[in-house]
């Protein structure tokens, strides 16, 4: 509700010139959304529903929806400044607010008719933040194929409740969840629902629309939907997980790591790099989706803070494009990939060995959680499928790290940016060389709250 507040406040001042004003209300109203949401953490009540049972509040989707919120407010930050490729968007914070309800909703959805309505919130509002800057063809044609893509997927989505209602009688989650004989059917709707929302996500085989929209997006567009949509999705897969086909996500999980870690090898993109890199990353976690296993949730917390800082470094590596290739793109290659600011260009190679698995960044733990969770559970093929492919992926990842690499002995440039980009790449810079403290509370806290 506060969300919502925020947003139609700021869709009434959305012609204002103050682009930047209305970004810093935005994430004071985030903030004060986070806040609320992390004193839910101490309530006495667990596994209780609202708005006739539309909505299940469990101690699975609070850490989830923290996530979430803190993830908007620190993309949102970056827009409370002007840089030198900024460019007037009236509408894009509010659009962001919208978006945000629908995230920070999904993961507490307890029905399927409510799962389509929140899903198509989200959706609706990621097509149009996709082509909010309109004026360049490539957004456009971006946010058309997002529309078009995500329309099939809707359409899976309603297909899939149609036969599960005429199956069971309902389209509570809930009492699907007990239904022995629902779970254990071989010829299980839920495959398609499962497949709709996997083709929402971009996973592999269902993800060259994926590529081909983030590679489309503005970069400042691209850092948020290559992000956020994932999370939330995922984290509505990771509280269902015992109403989905595991089947399907073993075949996904397969499918996923073989296509992430072999076709960049021959990519120069760096968008499509990154969103090839974003699929393996993904595809790392269906497993621990299918164990509901806490590993979810430490490589979930690492993936997103590496690539804040990967993507706000972006933004900011843009600031010292002499020739860009677009006002809204301006760094399309690798070999463009040129930052004279050192602590930058440190930083986003310190986020590629993270992401490629080196101690102790938090990439390793991510990667060690994941590993012995799957080998508690005897499953020694997938390790050794994980193993294998990160160790080929460490390729594209180390071409970008010898490109920045370059940088360090570039000549040096006054400093360029600003204080908020310099805070956000600094906190979560921080909290990602600390992360290895950390794990243990991360581990015993979330016992605490799931048990």
């Amino acid at each position: 509700m506060l969300l919502l507040l925020t947003a139609l406040l700021l869709i009434y001042t959305a012609y204002s010139s103050f682009d930047q004003w209305a970004a810093r209300l935005a994430v004071i109203g985030t903030i004060l959304t986070f806040i609320l949401a992390w004193f839910c953490l101490d309530t006495q009540y667990s596994n209780y529903t609202f708005f006739n049972d539309w909505f299940r509040f469990t101690s699975f989707s609070t850490p989830i929806t923290l996530l979430i919120l803190a993830l908007i407010i620190l993309l949102i930050t970056y827009l409370t400044v002007i840089h030198r490729y900024t460019m007037p968007a009236p509408w894009l914070v509010s659009l962001i607010l919208l978006n945000a309800i629908g995230l920070i909703l999904l993961p507490s959805v307890n029905d399927l008719l409510i799962l389509y309505i929140v899903i198509e919130l989200q959706s609706y509002s990621l097509y149009t933040i996709t082509g909010v800057y309109n004026k360049s063809y490539n957004a456009t044609r971006g946010a058309m194929l997002y529309f078009l893509t995500g329309g099939i997927a809707s359409i899976g989505i309603l297909v899939a409740s149609v036969y599960i209602y005429s199956y069971a009688g309902t389209t509570n989650l809930y009492d699907l969840s007990i239904i022995s004989e629902f779970n254990n059917s071989l010829i299980n709707p839920m495959y398609i629902l499962t497949g709709a929302l996997i083709f929402k996500m971009g996973l592999a085989p269902l993800h060259a629309w994926s590529i081909a929209v983030y590679n489309y997006a503005p970069t400042v567009i691209t850092a948020y939907i290559a992000i956020v949509a994932k999370v939330a999705i995922s984290g509505w897969l990771f509280i269902n997980a015992s109403l989905l086909g595991p089947y399907l996500l073993y075949i996904i999980f397969y499918v996923s790591l073989l296509t992430s870690a072999i076709i960049p090898l021959y990519q120069v993109n760096l968008k499509a790099i990154l969103a090839y890199s974003g699929i393996l990353n993904f595809g790392y976690l269906l497993l621990p989706i299918i164990l509901q296993d806490s590993s979810y949730y430490i490589y979930l917390i690492q993936y997103v803070g590496t690539h804040i800082v990967l993507f706000i470094g972006l933004l900011a590596a843009n600031e010292y494009v002499v020739k860009p290739n677009t006002r809204w793109s301006p760094i399309v290659l690798v070999s463009e990939l040129i930052v004279p600011n050192k602590i930058i260009a440190i930083s986003l190679i310190i986020c590629m060995l993270s992401l490629i698995g080196i101690p102790p960044l938090p990439g390793f733990y991510g990667k060690y959680a994941v590993i012995t969770g799957l080998m508690g559970a005897g499953l020694t093929l997938p390790v050794l499928t994980i193993i294998i492919f990160s160790v080929i992926a460490t390729y594209y990842y180390a071409f970008i790290i010898k490109q920045l690499s370059l940088s360090l002995y570039a000549a040096p440039l006054a400093p360029r940016g600003s204080k908020a980009t310099g805070l956000i790449i600094g906190i979560v810079m921080t909290l990602l060389l600390t992360y290895y403290i950390s794990v243990p509370f991360l581990l015993e806290g979330l016992t605490i709250i799931n048990y």
